[in-house]
């Protein structure tokens, strides 16, 4: 009788995952892209028989076929899409589909122009020393600022982490740990190190494994990041940007 049922609930399910992938690609069709989607599901839904990662890795392939027929259908640009099924053993039966990587924050208006200043005839041109830099500081975009880690997801942390040397990240406070708050995480679940220019992150053998780009780092291995790069952890994203 349970497994008749199972066999019922998988149609059901797909479907309620269809409508999550629809239901966000509606709400970022105003800004003429599709973000990338994470689907959550209970490992108490995956069909008797089947292989846990064997079934995330069918439906998050045919969730990427609905979202590219669905984006083609609404005129919407998907360059990068990407649909990532996760299964979290909760206890607790749930399906939902969160939209990914287009949180970006409106950009500050334009300062109002300057008026010009009058030029007589005898009025000299001077350079403005305003504009000029000063002798030593650091220039945007030329790392003078460090390496921080933006937030991109996170249900506790807001701020950015900035990189000073080797910056130990886990799920609760102990010592020589930042912690994240993050319970899907290990105690001491990766280490990210600055030197010089380049900043690696290392997997300490975590429990649920880090990604950058979505891509499973081995454990006590460096990797090295690039401005952009994206490291997940549990339920936390982090990115590398550079000052």
């Amino acid at each position: 009788m349970l497994n008749a049922f199972r066999k019922i609930l998988r149609p059901t399910l797909r479907q309620q995952l269809e409508d999550g992938v629809r239901e966000a690609l509606r709400r970022y069709a105003d800004r003429r892209t599709a973000p990338d989607l994470r689907v959550y599901v209970s490992t108490d839904l995956v069909p008797a028989g089947m292989g846990e990662a064997m079934w995330a890795r069918d439906e998050a392939d045919h969730l990427r076929r609905f979202s590219a027929q669905w984006a083609q259908d609404n005129g919407i640009a998907r360059a990068g899409l990407r649909v990532e099924v996760v299964l979290l053993d909760t206890k607790r039966e749930f399906a939902f589909v969160k939209p990914l990587g287009l949180e970006q924050p409106a950009p500050e208006p334009a300062p109002p122009p300057r008026p010009a200043a009058p030029r007589g005839p005898d009025r000299a041109m001077v350079p403005s020393t305003a504009a000029q830099p000063a002798q030593g500081a650091p220039q945007p975009g030329h790392g003078g600022g460090g390496a921080v880690l933006e937030v991109v997801q996170s249900e506790t942390v807001r701020d950015p982490i900035p990189l000073r040397g080797e910056v130990v990240v886990g799920r609760k406070p102990e010592a020589g740990v930042t912690a994240l708050g993050d319970r899907y995480m290990s105690g001491r679940h990766a280490r990210f190190a600055q030197r010089g220019a380049q900043v690696t992150v290392t997997d300490l053998d975590s429990k649920n494994r880090t990604f950058v780009n979505d891509t499973p780092l081995p454990p006590h291995q460096e990797h090295p990041l690039n401005p952009g790069d994206t490291v997940r952890m549990g339920n936390t994203v982090l990115r590398l940007a550079l000052g």
